[in-house]
């Protein structure tokens, strides 16, 4: 189940479909170029978040985002910044990635502003996670989480098989740069081990030495505390 709408301001020659792709997975995703068709979106659509290509849009969006918020005061807006550029002069973004980013990357921000809705489940070779509810599943077995445990499984399940670093999980699920202390991850990623292991699913967290972990199919015989 797709749990909100997100508003895409882009232009369609700089459209990235492998993000639009990703995306697409768990939202709703409407396309607007112009000015004139996202006012149009707005007017029809309950739009939870905008999220604005910056290099590529053509109006102001100080101006743009001002007039937005009539059609819903609790909306999000999130900025696809040029690398090196500085978001200083958009106060009014709740967040902001600068290139490159990876779409899960992208995702894991996207769902530190959109609350998980009743019903939304991420899942990934059988292995569910009911992102409200709170509920790690495999087959008929469920485990509880917290809600940190939830958003951590999360962004493994919106990547998996990807490398996530201990910075980006400490970035998007606690939202700090500080690495000087990340025992807080490291209990984390050792109570989603043992939930795994609890559920017996053929899944396990690899750790990647100095750089993060992967969430992984399990080889024969192989442990989720890896």
């Amino acid at each position: 189940m797709k749990s909100h709408t997100i508003l895409f301001l882009v232009q369609h020659r700089s459209l990235d479909r492998e993000v639009l792709a990703a995306l697409s997975v768990h939202y709703e995703v409407l396309i607007a170029p112009t000015r004139r068709e996202a006012i149009a979106f707005l007017e029809n659509q309950s739009v939870a978040l905008v999220l604005a290509d910056v290099p590529s849009t053509r109006f102001n969006l100080a101006r743009f985002w001002e007039e937005a918020q009539k059609y819903n005061p609790d909306m999000r807006f999130f900025l696809l910044l040029d690398k090196g550029t500085s978001p200083d002069q958009a106060p009014y973004a709740h967040d902001y990635l600068c290139q490159p980013f990876s779409p899960a990357q992208l995702l894991r921000r996207l769902a530190r502003l959109l609350p998980a809705q009743p019903g939304e489940v991420v899942a990934w070779c059988g292995l569910r996670l009911d992102v409200a509810g709170g509920f790690l599943l495999w087959k008929t077995q469920q485990v509880p989480m917290t809600p940190k445990q939830a958003v951590l499984m999360r962004a493994f399940l919106c990547a998996p098989e990807q490398v996530l670093s201990r910075a980006q999980l400490m970035q998007d699920v606690w939202g700090t740069d500080f690495l000087g202390d990340t025992r807080t991850l490291d209990v984390h990623i050792h109570w989603l081990r043992k939930s795994l292991a609890q559920l017996q699913a053929p899944f396990v967290l690899a750790t990647e030495r100095g750089v993060g972990y992967r969430l992984l199919k399990a080889r024969s015989g192989e442990s989720a505390n890896q």
